[in-house]
C-alpha cells in the first residue's frame, strides 16, 4: 500500500512540476523580443524529465511521458482561461510538442547516466 500512494504522489507532484515549468517558460516566451528567435527556456523541461525518472524506477520514459501529457493539459486549461493572453493555436500545440520532446530527453540523460554508471562498476 505505501509503494502505491508513493506513486501517486511522485506523479502528482510531476505533473505539478511540468505544470509549473510550462507557465513559467510560457511567460518568458511572451515577454521576449520579436516572434523569430531561439528558445532556450525549453531546456527548462529537462528539468521534471529528470526529477521523473529518478523517481519512478520500473518505467521512467513511460511515466514521465504520461506526467508530460497530463500537466501540458493542466496547464493549456490554465493558460487558455482568462487569467492569461491567447494566444495562436497551432503554435501553442508545437510549442508543447516539443516541451513534451524536451521531458522525454531528461528522462533519457537519466537512463543514460544509470547505463553508463552499471557499466563503470
Amino acid at each position: 500500500m505505501l509503494h502505491r500512494s508513493y506513486l501517486w504522489t511522485s506523479r502528482l507532484c510531476g505533473v505539478v512540476l511540468y505544470s509549473l515549468v510550462f507557465l513559467f517558460t510560457h511567460y518568458f516566451w511572451q515577454v521576449g523580443p520579436g516572434p523569430l528567435r531561439g528558445q532556450p527556456e525549453l531546456l527548462l523541461f529537462m528539468i521534471p524529465g529528470i526529477v521523473m525518472a529518478l523517481c519512478e524506477t520500473e518505467s521512467p520514459l513511460k511515466s514521465t511521458f504520461l506526467m508530460a501529457l497530463w500537466g501540458t493539459l493542466l496547464a493549456v486549461l490554465l493558460l487558455n482561461s482568462h487569467l492569461f493572453v491567447h494566444d495562436n493555436g497551432l503554435f501553442m500545440i508545437a510549442w508543447s510538442l516539443s516541451a513534451i520532446f524536451w521531458t522525454g530527453c531528461g528522462a533519457l540523460l537519466v537512463r543514460l547516466m544509470q547505463i553508463v554508471m552499471t557499466s563503470l562498476n
